[in-house]
């Protein structure tokens, strides 16, 4: 046996050439070696764009890499040529200074042999695709929703780039799903770097029935596109409808699915609108009008351990299910009020049996008039804070927060009126003397 780098002859069995270092053992399954240094063992997949392989690395034995590589079976002409190069080292360029946990992350680029070259991390998991067909459609809400939100986060990311990154080509087969839970974007080679001003795209790339009406020649490809796009994914995955059957002219997910609540299938039917200026601005919009249908959409998956189960992988318990988020001002009012209201609930209760006894100078009117000191304080605070509370933008926009500080506002407000409750109720003794006959009970328990 020889060594496949250096020739050196070798024994049977040699793990690794003593002369250049070569691992033999996996020397059979290499398909080949980039730059010395990526030995290419399996190929992953191909598309238009061209192949992916699966590579282990010299120098870091213990690292897997995907390298994609520019496949020349598409390159008809000197053209096609010159924009396909282009498009990869657009794609290289834009992936190594993008950084997102829904991105792959891009170490290197080259250009070997004739053919171009991009190695990023190896993603495990599925496509989504793959995902969804040994798991029929549609999948329950909560799995999508917390896909919705991972896929609304990392589209908001690329759109805020400066100048904007069109993803242009969201689908099922460019997700894909880690064991975790978590989805990763790949498949760049047909993201594109929007520029102002321009009235249509110069190519029209896409998949048909995920892409929009305007990447067809139509006009300008935006963050909209993409939202486009997401919509006919969600929709798909909530209904099961293959969106490729009828191209822009998706029934609404309700119709298809009456387990699909009205809200989600409104925001899905608006962000699916042919026309972009129908659509909402941002994928933070389309997020925020999921959110608004009573279901929160969250980045971290509610189906973790449903995907870990799939792929054979075990996975820690689920999270509890999130709740529209409040503002720290309307907790305080909410809990103020209602702490304050038992309280005086309590004392109102004391006074009115120690009342009822007959004797003035029970013990249980003077407990009552303990309890009632310290609510006639916070209640009216609560009110105030509430009151406070709600004049935030912070609290406006969130209808839990409006509720906390509502239920502040109403719990102080009723505190006020029981402590004139515990007042009327207290047997009186000197009826010129309101406040001293206030006072008594605290002073006989003070003196016994």
């Amino acid at each position: 046996m020889n060594c496949p780098n250096c020739n050196v002859q070798l024994p049977d069995g040699t793990a690794f050439c003593p002369n250049c270092g070569r691992r033999i053992g996996t020397s059979s399954q290499v398909l080949r070696t980039l730059q010395g240094r990526y030995e290419l063992t399996k190929k992953l997949g191909q598309g238009g764009m061209g192949s992916v392989y699966l590579a282990a690395d010299r120098r870091l034995s213990t690292v897997r890499w995907t390298v994609k590589e520019m496949s020349d079976a598409a390159i008809t002409s000197p053209l096609e040529r010159q924009q396909a190069g282009d498009a990869f080292r657009q794609e290289a360029e834009l992936l190594a200074r993008l950084s997102h946990p829904n991105l792959p992350r891009v170490t290197d680029h080259f250009e070997e042999d004739g053919k171009n070259y991009l190695v990023m991390e190896f993603v495990p998991g599925e496509t989504l695709l793959d995902y969804c067909k040994r798991n029929p459609l549609p999948r329950p809400i909560n799995e999508v929703l917390g896909w919705a939100g991972q896929l609304c986060d990392v589209l908001s990311y690329l759109h805020n780039q400066r100048p904007p990154v069109i993803f242009r080509d969201l689908k099922p087969a460019n997700i894909i799903l880690t064991p975790e839970g978590s989805l990763k974007l790949v498949d760049f080679g047909i993201a594109r770097l929007f520029k102002p001003g321009q009235n249509r795209d110069t190519q029209a790339y896409g998949t048909m029935g995920y892409s929009a009406p305007e990447q067809y020649g139509r006009g300008q490809t935006d963050a909209r596109s993409d939202i486009y796009s997401l919509g006919v994914l969600l929709h798909q995955l909530l209904t099961g409808f293959d969106p490729a059957a009828a191209p822009f002219r998706l029934p609404p997910a309700i119709q298809v699915n009456p387990n699909v609540p009205q809200g989600i299938s409104a925001a899905l039917e608006r962000a699916t609108n042919n026309d972009p200026e129908q659509r909402f601005g941002s994928a933070e919009e389309l997020r925020q009008a999921l959110m608004g249908s009573g279901h929160l959409v969250q980045r971290a998956s509610v189906s973790q351990p449903q995907v870990a189960a799939s792929l054979g992988i075990p996975s820690p318990p689920p999270p509890a299910s999130g709740t529209a988020t409040s503002t720290d001002l309307a907790r305080t009012a909410f809990w103020m009020g209602v702490i304050s209201a038992g309280m005086m609930v309590l004392a109102a209760i004391l006074v009115g049996i120690g009342a009822a006894s007959g004797d003035e100078d029970s013990g249980l009117v003077s407990i009552g008039v303990l309890f009632a000191f310290l609510p006639m304080l916070t209640g009216p605070s609560s009110a105030i804070v509430g009151i406070v509370a709600l004049t935030r933008p912070q609290t406006r926009k969130t209808s839990h927060g409006q509720r906390d500080a509502v239920v502040g506002i109403t719990a102080g407000i009723a505190t006020l009126l029981l402590c004139c409750v515990v007042i009327v109720l207290m047997p009186s003794s000197d009826d010129d003397d309101p406040e001293g006959h206030l006072l008594q009970p605290v002073a006989h328990i003070v003196s016994s």
